[in-house]
């Protein structure tokens, strides 16, 4: 309470100077802002480390505007960077934190994980020689990943064993594939699934396209469900497979100056006859929903 009463008078204090204060060039919201944060940096009765108060008070303003608009810290901005690109250097699985332990979720094809037969749902119960139970992911991706060519050296926790199972694992670059499978679902009909977007996820579209066209695919099941969309450029590179030069794929608005653009489709599509059945749900987001958009609104899915 009383910490509650010193923030509010400090707040008040600047705003109860703002009829003295016209030409002063910072805004008196500013001055709050400044005033709340040295309040609690000073007087607050536990440490507070600044970036997290910085970090969660941007997010509190963003709360207040929509459900899109989104705010990174360092560390979340190069997680995003990194699913983008789609590589890194690694061992090759997708890990999280249950019950304690570091479970891998998923094993990328062609990485050491894979190719030394990690398997999905092995426990990565020690690492680099530490015990790993209690560990956050982000503390068990510091460890797991490093330069290329280097050795890390896990214990894997699997059913059926009583016994760890030692792994040396030797760090490689690791691809992030956003389309895992493609497969035929009977003789004329393909399944692509586009698990996300990186910065060449119409590549890896396009070579699924054409090899199961190569096998016969007459119609297509496309399921971006639970994809959490990216780049632009891609949502529109990936849409444009699909549809005839000139057709409009999304447009924006804003009052940033250029924000203003319509994009459409710059080329005839390979694949604007083929009939398409788009699978998504309510975690498929951003470049995802233009994809869907512009599929649905061309009466082409």
């Amino acid at each position: 309470m009383v910490f509650a009463i010193l923030v509010s008078a400090l707040v008040g204090g600047f705003f109860g100077r703002s009829a003295l204060a016209t030409d002063d060039k910072v805004p008196e919201h500013y001055r709050a802002f400044t005033a709340a944060l040295n309040a609690i940096e000073t007087s607050y009765i536990d440490k507070a480390e600044p970036d997290r108060l910085v970090y969660g008070a941007v997010r509190g303003m963003l709360g207040t505007l929509d459900p899109h608009s989104s705010f990174f810290d360092p560390r979340e901005y190069a997680q995003m960077r990194e699913r983008q690109e789609g590589r890194y250097y690694g061992i090759g699985v997708s890990i999280q934190a249950i019950d304690g332990d570091i479970t891998a979720m998923l094993v990328f094809e062609g990485s050491p994980a894979y190719k030394k037969g990690i398997r999905r749902g092995d426990v990565l119960a020690r690492v680099g020689g530490e015990d790993a139970k209690g560990w956050t992911v982000e503390q068990a991706m510091h460890k797991l990943r490093g330069p290329k060519g280097t050795n890390v050296a896990v214990g894997v926790k699997r059913r059926g064993y009583e016994q760890l199972i030692p792994i040396e694992l030797t760090r490689d670059e690791v691809y992030i594939p956003t389309v895992p499978a493609y497969f035929m679902l009977d003789a004329t009909t393909g399944y692509i699934r586009m698990q996300d977007f990186g910065e060449n996820t119409d590549r890896d579209v396009k070579r699924a396209l054409h090899d199961l066209a190569s096998k016969g695919m007459r119609r297509l099941l496309f399921d971006i469900r639970g994809n959490p969309g990216g780049p632009l450029d891609q949502a529109i590179k990936v849409a444009n497979e699909f549809l005839p030069r000139g057709k409009m794929i999304v447009y924006t608005r804003g009052r940033v100056a250029n924000s203003d653009q319509d994009y459409r489709a710059t080329e005839d599509g390979e694949f604007t006859q083929i009939p398409i059945v788009a699978l998504a749900n309510r975690n498929s987001a951003s470049a995802s929903e233009i994809v869907a958009g512009a599929l649905q609104d061309h009466d082409r899915a």
